[in-house]
């Protein structure tokens, strides 16, 4: 019942002869033992026992990190957290802002995420929306970029992906709506965690960019159905290892570093023509997840247990 992005690391442990002891079986909270030689690492995902718990709760609470982020003169968006008591305070923040993000404070996977939010009745609905994953709501600045995340392991890059938003393809006889229902039958077999939710906040991503669930696409036509990049909301995700700017490695490396984490993913939203770089989330206990999961496997498997790693031929 364990998915993709667990056994793809306990599949590559078990294939070096490490053994796998499952603590808690449930794919929403996989806990497992990596063991070998006397040796032996609590897993939960790619999150180990060497992250400490302060260090784990620091980058998980998204304002903390982001807090700290500043405090280091890391480029990030601008951001408050939600006060029922000063509700003024929200309303200035979406005028000076609009659009904004609306988002859970320790969520990921873009649960409660509301984007593009404009108006104080969009944002009174993302609030209640993000609240139904938890009491503690971040307002954020919309960034322009491209979606990049950066895969460290042991301080050094082991993997690069790009994230785009949803499509779906026109077929000049089906409706949006039918395209996407019938693309999450498809992808359901496949990977389960790839669907595109048909929710309240797709539907207002659909009106955000011009479209309607009821219209027909022509044949071939690529359309964008969601705001956010996320897998998990039915993104798509391309492999660009060779191709992080500099930049971003550097920034990426003086954040795992700083916080002395052995796995961790930056994702940064890069804006080439102004060249800003914006980090907006730093992920400690990440899914090692397809299409790059295999290699941050490897990598981080060859940093846990370097006697398992594959010798090159000299």
């Amino acid at each position: 019942m364990l998915t993709p992005y667990t056994t793809t690391l306990t599949d590559e442990a078990e294939r070096r002869g490490i053994r796998v002891v499952l603590i808690n079986n449930d794919p929403d909270l996989p806990i497992f033992d990596l063991i070998r030689n006397g040796q032996s690492v609590r897993c939960f995902n790619a999150l180990t026992d060497q992250v400490g718990a302060a260090t784990y709760h620091l980058v998980n609470h998204k304002r903390a990190c982001h807090n700290w982020l500043v405090r280091q003169r890391i480029p990030v968006p601008a951001q408050i957290v939600y006060d029922d008591a000063h509700p003024a305070l929200a309303l200035d923040f979406l005028r000076d802002h609009a659009p904004i993000v609306v988002k859970p404070c320790m969520q990921w996977g873009a649960r409660g995420v509301s984007m593009s939010v404009r108006t104080p009745e969009d944002l009174q609905a993302a609030v209640r929306r993000a609240r139904r994953f938890e009491p503690d709501v971040i307002l954020e600045e919309t960034v322009p970029g491209e979606d990049l995340r950066v895969i460290l392991v042991g301080g050094e890059l082991a993997a690069a992906i790009r994230r785009t938003p949803a499509t779906v393809t026109g077929d000049g006889i089906h409706t949006l709506r039918q395209l996407i229902l019938r693309r999450n039958a498809s992808r359901r077999r496949e990977d389960p965690s790839n669907l595109i939710p048909w929710d309240a906040e797709t539907r207002r991503n659909l009106a955000e960019l011009g479209r309607t669930p009821d219209e027909v696409p022509s044949c071939g036509e690529q359309v964008r159905v969601r705001l956010t990049n996320n897998y998990h909301t039915g993104g798509t995700v391309d492999i660009v290892t060779d191709k992080v700017p500099v930049r971003a490695l550097r920034i990426a490396q003086r954040i795992v570093r700083s916080l002395n984490l052995p796995l961790a993913g930056v994702d940064f939203l890069i804006d080439r023509a102004t060249r800003r770089f914006t980090v907006i989330e730093v992920s400690p206990d990440m899914a090692i997840s397809p299409p790059e999961g295999a290699t941050v496997a490897q990598r981080f498997l060859d940093f846990l247990f370097p006697d398992t790693q594959k010798k090159e031929p000299s």
